[in-house]
This record gives structure tokens, sequence and C-alpha cells, in this order.
């Protein structure tokens, strides 16, 4: 099977109900009644349309089985053959750190887009791992294929029908990157919500008393900037050049 998006990011918390109400007012997300913000996107290759959800649920909800995890990741998944399934037939499997990643086949979806204000969709998701290198190749195993240059990014179509992409990467577990203020971070994953006015949104954090790293950084595949949510998980805002630049 050939892994080609993210089909959700799901976070325990304590108290889902305070960071989703974060979330909604620093960044304009809205939420379901089951406490999932959700994107539309279109599939390049095959014009499916798909939806992207993050979500934050009590850390007691049944998705965090077993072993009490952290974060699940669900894989959306293209030409899957149960004769040759890595997951058993299951929907989940536990990868060589114990992270739950889960799978489900791409479909249409008739959801509709939902205005998140500044924030576009799923930029990315990064993990921590003490061998990166062997948890890169089980995940190639179960379809995750990293491009010509080494990266994995899943290709998307945003509502406004500009081509974009998801990028996904495992970190080493002493990475400083999810840390800010100088201090480690308690999360072992980062979260980037691609963004259309990474300006405009710092201002507006800023003015609503979130703390945003006074570090921004440019390149030519965009512009970042850092906040902290209130589960004290760094989140990377990226604001892609424009197509016409």
């Amino acid at each position: 099977m050939k892994v080609v998006g993210i089909g959700g990011l799901y976070v325990a918390c304590p108290e889902p109900r305070r960071v989703r109400d974060w979330y909604r007012r620093h960044l304009g997300l809205r939420f379901s009644e089951d406490g999932g913000a959700r994107f539309a996107w279109t599939h390049p290759d095959t014009a499916t349309a798909a939806v992207s959800e993050l979500s934050f649920l009590d850390e007691a909800a049944p998705r965090f089985d077993p072993e009490g995890q952290p974060f699940v990741i669900r894989y959306l998944v293209r030409d899957h053959d149960p004769r040759a399934d890595p997951l058993e037939g299951r929907d989940w499997i536990l990868d060589p750190d114990g992270w739950k990643a889960e799978f489900a086949e791409l479909t249409p979806s008739a959801e509709p887009a939902t205005d998140h204000g500044a924030v576009e969709g799923i930029g990315g998701v990064f993990f921590r791992s003490p061998n990166p290198g062997a948890s890169k190749a089980w995940y190639e195993k179960v379809g995750i294929r990293p491009g010509a240059d080494g990266y994995v990014t899943f290709p998307a179509r945003s509502v406004d029908e500009t081509d974009t992409l998801t990028v996904w990467e495992v970190f080493p577990a002493d990475t400083t990157y999810f840390d800010s203020r100088g201090e480690r971070s308690p999360h072992p994953f980062m979260l980037n919500l691609r963004v259309g006015d990474l300006d405009g949104l710092v201002e507006s954090l800023e003015a609503g008393g979130a703390w945003v790293d006074p570090n921004r950084e440019a390149y030519e595949y965009g512009k970042f900037a850092w906040t902290l949510d209130p589960l004290g998980a760094r989140v990377e805002l990226w604001e892609p050049p424009s197509p016409a630049s």
C-alpha cells in the first residue's frame, strides 16, 4: 500500500475543552461537536476530495489505547492489498518506538470546506524517535516513501485550487527543534499549521497574549513562526510562498 496523506492528528489532553478553546481564540480553528477541526483538500493524482482532522481528545479516549498513547497519526492510503498487508487485517499498528499509527483507505469525502481563518490546513506532523533511521525504514514498509530529495511530502490541492503539501518527518529523540524558551518540550510530537497570512496571525497572537517565538525564519519555501499551545507543545506556523512568487 502507499500512504498519500495525513487523515488526522489526535492529541491526548487532560483538559481538551481548554485546549480547543485556545486554538479557537488564538488561531481561529472551528471544532465540531466531536472535538475535531477538519480541513478539506483534494488528492491531486486522483482528484479525490479528502479531509485532514486535528483533534484534541480526553487522554482516556479509546483512540489512545493501548498504553495511553500521547498522540495518534491517521494515514490515508491507496492500493491496499490485503494479501500483502503489514497491518495483518487491523486498521492500526504500533511502530518500533511504540507510537500508534492508524491507516484508512482514501475515499471521497462529502465534508464541506470549513473556514478556519488564517489557518488553511495541516502543513506537517513531526515526532521523535531514538532511532530515526530504523523508524523511517519501518514506515517505508507500510507505505511512507521519501521522494528523490530524501524527504517525505504528501502533495495536496487546497480548496482554492492551490497546489500545496504536507510534510512528515521523524526527528532524533534529543532534537531541540520541538523546544521553546530554552526549555525541552514535554511532548514527543510537533504540529505544523499552514497559514495564509503569517504576519497578520502573529500580530493577532501577540495582541491576544499568546507567546510567540521572537525568532522568525524565511526561506524560498516559505516563512515560519512558532507559538506554544496550552499543553506546552510548540506549534509551527508556515506560510508557503504564493504561487505568483
